[in-house]
């Protein structure tokens, strides 16, 4: 489509007219034209739909509407573009062409197809943009659940190592002091069994030097009894000691960070067992 210029309108005009007042400043409107019409032709739509808008200005006319709605078509500016078409086409002047209004109407219809299509693509564009976006806010939820859940899992996992650790420290504890008491028995029992030892070996003494059988008679069941004690006081020393060692823990108390390796129930395979 050619632009319908009217380089002749300023020229056509009253003498000096050619000269627009703008703003307090004269104008050429003819040097716009012919510059309009030279960015069109160099395919420099916008720039020709600017330089024909100073000329409108300066000097209003319908088909200068025409040209800068063709140009701004041109431009891939649609909606501007068919607001000028509009404004021809509601145009009162005498100066309006048959022509130009039909070309006019068909383009307002071509561009409001144009822009029916662009708004409903933009629609669509905008409705996936919505759907990524939910998308995105329910994985981000999802994850952070899930980072919570994890967080849950590893604040319970940590009690349960701790209430672990503090029962087997517990234990511990229990089993030494356990083993020390009894071993206390023990050396109780054997310091019973030494004194009273000793104890027999003196009336064993005292009764090879009794001289009247009533005194060894008497001296011998003081040996019997003081030999039975001290059998049962190294009798309990020794079963003190003996239980002091079963229950004495045979490893320390479990420290941070210790993994030990453990047998699988039934002997199904090896294990391991971390502290941390």
């Amino acid at each position: 489509m050619r632009l319908v210029f009217v380089l002749s309108l300023a020229l056509a005009l009253a003498p000096g007219s050619a000269l627009a007042q703008r703003g307090g400043s004269k104008v050429n409107v003819q040097a716009l034209l012919k510059e309009g019409k030279r960015l069109y032709d160099a395919g420099k739509y916008r720039e020709a739909a600017e330089a024909l808008k100073q000329a409108n200005e300066a000097q209003p006319h319908p088909r200068l509407v025409y040209n800068i709605a063709v140009a701004l078509e041109y431009a891939g500016e649609p909606r501007e573009a068919m607001s000028f078409y509009r404004q021809y086409v509601t145009s009162s002047s005498e100066d309006t062409d048959p022509a130009l209004l039909k070309n006019s109407n068909r383009a307002i219809d071509r561009l409001r197809v144009q822009l029916d299509r662009e708004d409903q693509a933009q629609a669509a564009a905008d409705a996936d943009r919505k759907r990524l976006e939910a998308e995105a806010d329910a994985a981000r939820q999802q994850a952070e659940a899930e980072q919570a859940a994890a967080r849950r899992a590893q604040d319970e996992s940590e009690r349960q190592r701790q209430a672990e650790l503090d029962r087997t420290l517990k234990s511990y504890r229990n089993q030494r002091i356990a083993a020390f008491a009894t071993g206390g028995v023990a050396v109780l029992g054997v310091g019973a069994g030494v004194l009273f030892g000793l104890q027999a070996r003196d009336q064993r003494e005292q009764f090879d030097n009794a001289t009247t059988l009533a005194e060894k008679q008497r001296l011998s069941d003081s040996t019997k009894s003081k030999a039975l004690l001290a059998d049962i006081g190294f009798g309990v020393g020794l079963a003190g000691a003996i239980t002091a060692i079963i229950l004495y823990p045979k490893e320390g108390p479990p420290a941070t960070g210790e993994v030990r390796v453990t047998l699988a129930p039934r002997g199904a395979g090896v294990g391991m067992e971390g502290r941390f």
